[in-house]
């Protein structure tokens, strides 16, 4: 591209149209020892692609090389970035703004919550499109919830561990491209945000929020030997955080961990959540591991990133939930969240299931808890915490409160996938005080 402000290079393509397949190729050092890795011979994802077309394969030529480089292009069978129209008809789409005392979330995988539904459309089943199925609104509003929570929606891949193991990813959380909607959950790829708009256009209208699950900690790339897709060929040292040695801080378990203290990075993600709202309407986010949100690299609550979305008038107004933990040392902030977020209740949940399974709690520590948790939410302007009960990423909601104890055996872990909408879980909201 020509031209470059300050970290953004651009250029006009005036013959680009809808449909337009591309990819980047970046020109930089390789000196893996300062975290550079560029690598022209590798086409790259657009960050900020909203379609992709093509498969994340387990392929030695979607990656850069470690000690040296791989000059092998990989063209013929790199994903391709694909043109798109964001234009869409909202109609009188209002989003329902359920006060945050009243607010009861419902988190779903967006396969899982319909696919095995003998009422909803077999055509249908397990996409984005039966999410905004009448059969399916019916039974959210019999629930009595107000929000719909989704398992991550963007566009992912499967770890190469999986795939050599003829297993994939369920559950999405190894992000690829942040803003594209992961095409195996529409009808047709092409129509991917359309039909995702159409559910959250329905689900407003049944007074139902829509809130997303994302994962703005880590990326697909995994770590040093994990494949090269998009920001590890684009911009290493800025999107990730790298130790002295060019490897990376793996302080969420998955290889690597974004750099959100970086003013680029920060840039990005505030875009990446900006896109979701306005574009698609979302009501707000809950986020995967986001105590690396506030990583600069200790924890602080005037962190980069919550800065940008304190003073962003578009995302500073809808439901910002935080998990508030990473793994790294100092990880566990529960408590110590920016006002605008609410976060995971983990004591609420402990209480919780110590007193429904093994009657050993004291009912005045399980009143507390349900009371909100005070001695830990105690700050003044804070939002209420988020009582979780659980989470696709414990034990499903009937075993949690069927049994004592679990063994994570891999027959258990099949036993708990072939559930079905059984993986499907509650989240209240309790108002503080």
């Amino acid at each position: 591209m020509p031209g470059h402000s300050g970290d953004i290079w651009h250029g006009y393509l005036p013959d680009a149209r809808p449909g337009l397949r591309y990819g980047y190729r970046v020109h930089g050092p390789w000196q893996p020892a300062e975290g550079h890795r560029f690598n022209p011979a590798k086409l790259l994802i657009d960050p900020c692609a909203r379609q992709i077309d093509g498969e994340f394969k387990d392929n030695p030529l979607l990656h850069a090389g470690h000690n040296e480089p791989d000059y092998r292009d990989n063209a013929a069978i790199a994903p391709k970035c694909v043109v798109v129209v964001d234009h869409y008809d909202w109609e009188d789409d209002a989003p329902p703004r359920t006060p945050w005392g009243s607010t009861i979330i419902y988190e779903a995988h967006v396969k899982g919550l319909t696919y095995l539904h003998p009422e909803i459309p077999v055509e249908i089943r397990g996409t984005y499109k039966a999410l905004g199925h009448p059969v399916m609104i019916n039974y959210l509003k019999q629930l009595g919830i107000t929000a719909l929570e989704l398992l991550p929606v963007a566009q992912f891949a499967s770890e190469p561990r999986l795939q050599r193991m003829g297993l994939s990813n369920y559950w999405g959380y190894n992000p690829v491209a942040m803003f594209a909607l992961h095409p195996a959950y529409a009808c047709s790829p092409e129509t991917a945000l359309d039909e995702f708009r159409d559910a959250i256009k329905a689900l407003h209208k049944a007074g139902i929020e829509v809130i997303l699950d994302i994962v703005l900690n880590h990326s697909a790339e995994l770590d040093l030997d994990g494949p090269l897709f998009s920001l590890r060929g684009i911009d290493n040292r800025s999107y990730y955080w790298i130790r002295e040695d060019g490897d990376y801080h793996n302080w969420t378990g998955c290889g690597n961990t974004l750099n959100l203290s970086h003013p680029a990075v920060v840039d990005y993600a505030s875009a990446c959540l900006r896109y979701w709202v306005e574009t698609c309407h979302v009501d707000g986010f809950r986020f995967d591991l986001a105590a690396v949100m506030g990583r600069t690299p200790e924890f602080r609550q005037d962190a980069p990133l919550f800065t940008a979305i304190q003073n962003c008038p578009v995302l500073s107004q809808v439901k910002l939930i935080a998990e508030p933990w990473d793994i790294a040392p100092g990880g566990y902030q529960v408590g110590n969240f920016p006002p605008l977020f609410a976060e995971w209740n983990d004591h609420f949940r402990d209480a919780a299931r110590r007193f429904w399974l093994h009657y050993d709690l004291p009912l005045g520590a399980f009143a507390g808890r349900f009371a909100a948790s005070s001695d830990v939410f105690k700050r003044n302007g804070r939002l209420p915490s988020a009582a979780i009960i659980s989470s696709p990423r414990m034990t499903v909601l009937r075993f949690a409160t069927a049994f004592a104890s679990t063994i994570n055996t891999m027959k258990q872990t099949e036993k708990k996938i072939a559930t079905g909408p059984t993986t499907i879980t509650v989240t209240i909201m309790v108002k503080k005080g």
